[in-house]
């Protein structure tokens, strides 16, 4: 394993904003969610950057295991331990080798235009409602869930009698998951086409619980089919 030590300056010009790449939930505890996403930043920044480089084991590419003081990095912040080199002055550099970077950062001018991909841990803070199920099990949900599965993981009864074997499973290719909502419509996401197809005859309070997403607290009760 080979490393680089680049000490001092800086220079800071306007960049484009970051790519940022999607977001994939990796865990969560009683109040957050916790993502990763992986942005492309491109940042101006001089000689010498004060940048620790190190391969990247078994990827291919190198990456900035330390920022030291002094150096154009540290400096104006724009590169941070851990951001993966991807592109230097129009070059890829991307499954570059740590020898072939230095080549190429040794033989560049003063002023540098580096684009990084840097891996970002974002929390967010559940949102809950109040689902109140009748004659079922009532409690505080997750928001921005579907009905259906919220019904389903409370232990509360969705389907009756024959519906337990013949349900399309949430696809909204039946109407054995509808439910009257007592409180709350206005916290459900719109009707769909096939949802109002499907309860055309029935009253506006009624909706399918596999078409509806729960954005704040609900009282609903499930009839009988």
């Amino acid at each position: 394993m080979q490393t680089a030590e680049q000490p001092l300056e800086a220079k800071v010009d306007s960049a484009p904003a970051p790519v940022k790449g999607p977001l994939t939930k990796f865990r969560s505890d009683a109040d957050f969610d916790y993502f990763r996403r992986t942005d492309e930043l491109t940042v101006e920044l001089t000689k010498p950057l004060g940048a620790v480089l190190e391969d990247i084991a078994g990827e291919g590419g190198v990456k900035a295991i330390d920022i030291m003081e002094g150096g154009s990095a540290f400096e104006t912040k724009l590169l941070k331990k851990n951001d993966r080199l991807l592109n230097i002055l129009g070059t890829d550099v991307s499954s570059a080798s740590f020898d072939e970077v230095m080549d190429i950062l040794i033989a560049a001018p003063e002023a540098l235009t580096l684009t990084v991909a840097r891996n970002v841990v974002i929390r967010k803070k559940i949102e809950k409602a109040m689902l109140t199920i009748e004659g079922g099990v009532s409690g505080e949900v997750e928001k921005d869930q579907l009905l259906r599965n919220l019904i389903l993981d409370s232990g509360s009864e969705l389907y009756r009698g024959m519906n337990k074997m013949t349900n399309c499973g949430g696809a909204g290719q039946c109407n054995s998951c509808q439910v009257e909502v007592l409180e709350g419509m206005e916290n459900l996401s719109p009707p769909t086409d096939a949802e109002a197809k499907m309860l055309r005859k029935k009253p506006d309070n009624y909706r399918l619980a596999c078409q509806c997403v729960v954005d704040g607290d609900l009282t609903i009760v499930v009839p009988e089919k």
